[in-house]
């Protein structure tokens, strides 16, 4: 068989019930059930439309959606008639998602919802690829859209027809579809930003993604028997690979989150073997575990519940000690039943786990298995096995991908799974691929177990803990046009979320409070005034309408002392040193991520 994954789609689908539940989607207490049927029905109802309006090999299909099942149907209609899906997050500024979809010359684009259908509605004059909006929610009757175009925008169920054919032979017609296309074809071009924070389009094949999905199954043994509850976007090139084309192809069933602050409810309901997640849910998580008892009375539960949640913080537990049973049986056993008690493991990728993080939630019986990868290598590079984990690392390469370090320990990588290419960006693509290497950008090293450790970040790119990058310059940039602010440093590297160190320009900043009638008998108490703070977050705010979501700065602290070349904080060159402010100010900067 060809490796393309229309090809591993076609032969899993053809060995299944018609009947049977893949994907589960929550509305209002109930989940609905998604067929085999019904995904090849959407599937072959998608293809027809597409050939309606005369799309043509290689041409792009947006879709700004969280995931749902017309997510998938889109998707793989996309595979079978060999065009190529572009995936936009829903977080996005406007002005970032006409330059995706301007820049990959989206053809016809897919949204979920009316809020989404306007931010594109509002760029359309210039998107002068476009030919089609299809919204996905059946809002048509609820909505006033006397103001679009009729012809441009079309309904989702609009596009679903019963076919006369059966469901044997819409297979064989996908079958037919799927026998013209090579393992070098594009599936799909992900945005990524770059260091200047203009987003680069990475290219990935059938090949690419193929060989990702089969090296991953044989770490990870998914089966039939799996359950996957799934929260991360599909947007997000490491859900995608992992916790939704290698968990349908090994059989599993997939539940959709209808949010992160909704999967504490939806863990027991939903009791999946498996959880996709970046450090981002751990963190919070272990946070609350280690607040939870706070909220308990004094008495004999409040002591065993704090004395079996510092047990769980110790290195090298021995689970067959009574000290283990008896925590495990009056305190561990009940955590675990909060996630379903039947998780084999939660896979942690897209940021730096936090070792004590991993630790804690293994001595409570809990696995967290690591990895490691970046979307232009689609995406797993590594990742730590069920039978050998190491917490501190990102496990081994995963089959059939090579890994060695360069002279300045920065990890390069070859194999199948390295992306085509940059799109439209032949420069960035050779500077990224030299030799037949994929340079990462990540410095790190590998143990004598072969085991990957990543130490640092060559680029000056944040990574947040989400598994989002965030270029810290063009914000800092943003945030210093401010009068008031003399220096700004973006914290968020391996952070739940953006923050800042700033420092005022002393006059400026009792000037503008003057201005603004804020009182103040001293310049220390201005700083740490509350109603200069919610003046400063209006500011910041207004100058920051055009970042995505996660590149937005949530707190700040102020610092009443400049930065100076003495004192330590700037090179000769005027520029922060940001290891040294780190550590300096090191309280101030952990006070920002206290409270979750």
């Amino acid at each position: 068989m060809e490796k393309t994954l229309t090809g591993l789609f076609t032969d899993y689908i053809e060995k299944i019930n018609p009947d049977k539940k893949i994907f589960f989607t929550k509305e209002d207490v109930q989940y609905i059930p998604y067929t085999s049927s019904e995904l090849v029905r959407d599937i072959y109802s998608v293809i027809k439309f597409f050939q309606s309006i005369g799309l043509k090999e290689n041409d792009s299909v947006a879709i700004i959606s969280e995931n749902r099942t017309e997510w998938v149907a889109v998707d793989f209609a996309c595979m079978f008639m060999k065009l190529v899906s572009i995936p936009v997050y829903t977080s996005l500024a406007v002005s970032q998602i006409e330059y995706i979809l301007k820049n990959s010359d989206a053809k016809v684009c897919f949204v979920s919802n009316t809020l989404l259908l306007e931010k594109v509605v509002s760029v359309q004059s210039r998107l002068t690829d476009l030919k089609k909006i299809i919204i996905f929610n059946n809002v048509f009757n609820k909505v006033d859209f006397t103001k679009f175009s009729s012809e441009f925008i079309t309904s989702f169920k609009d596009l679903i027809i019963d076919h006369e054919l059966s469901h044997s032979e819409l297979i064989e017609k996908l079958k037919e579809f799927s026998g013209q296309i090579n393992p070098s074809d594009l599936v799909t071009i992900i945005y990524t930003s770059g260091t200047t924070g203009i987003p680069k389009g990475v290219m990935l094949s059938h090949r690419n993604i193929h060989s990702n999905v089969l090296s991953c199954q044989k770490v990870l043994t998914i089966n039939d028997k799996d359950v996957f509850l799934s929260f991360l976007p599909y947007s997000h090139a490491y859900e995608r690979t992992t916790g939704y084309y290698l968990a349908f192809f090994c059989g599993a069933v997939i539940y959709y989150a209808q949010n992160i602050d909704t999967i504490a409810r939806q863990l027991p309901e939903t009791q999946p073997t498996i959880v996709i997640t970046v450090p981002r849910l751990l963190d919070k998580i272990y946070n609350k575990l280690m607040k939870s008892g706070d909220d308990m009375d004094d008495g004999f539960k409040k002591k065993i519940f704090l004395w079996a949640i510092e047990f769980a913080k110790q290195p090298d537990i021995n689970k067959k000690s009574v000290k283990w049973k008896i925590a495990d049986k009056l305190v561990y056993k009940k955590i675990r039943e909060k996630t379903g008690s039947r998780i084999r493991f939660f896979a942690s990728g897209g940021g730096a786990l936090n070792k004590t993080v991993g630790m804690f939630f293994d001595n409570i019986g809990i696995m967290i298995l690591e990895g490691y990868g970046m979307t232009e290598a689609s995406p797993v590079i590594s990742v730590n096995h069920p039978d050998k984990n190491k917490y501190g690392t990102v496990g081994k390469p995963v089959e059939g991908v090579s890994v060695k370090l360069s002279h300045e320990n920065e990890i390069l990588i070859s194999g199948e799974l390295v992306m085509e290419g940059y799109y439209k960006d032949e420069a960035s693509t050779k500077d990224m691929i030299r030799d037949n290497w994929l340079h990462t950008g990540d410095v790190g090293e590998i143990d004598p177990d072969g085991y990957v450790r990543i130490t640092d970040r060559k680029k000056s790119l944040i990574k947040t803990s989400g598994g989002k990058y965030v270029a810290p310059t063009q914000i800092e940039d943003l945030l210093s046009r401010l009068p008031y602010i003399e220096n700004v440093m973006v914290i968020g590297n391996e952070r739940m979320y953006v923050t800042a160190v700033l420092v005022p320009e002393k006059n400026e900043l009792q000037s503008f409070a003057k201005k603004n009638n804020v009182p103040f008998d001293s310049y220390t108490g201005l700083i740490s005034n509350k109603q200069l703070y919610k003046l400063i977050s209006k500011d910041i705010d207004a100058l920051q309408k055009d970042l995505a979501s996660h590149e937005s700065v949530r707190k700040f602290v102020l610092l009443e002392e400049p930065f100076s070349i003495d004192s330590g904080e700037l090179t000769p060159t005027m520029k922060v040193k940001r290891k040294f402010v780190e550590e300096k100010f090191k309280d101030k900067i952990e006070s920002m991520y206290l409270k979750i």
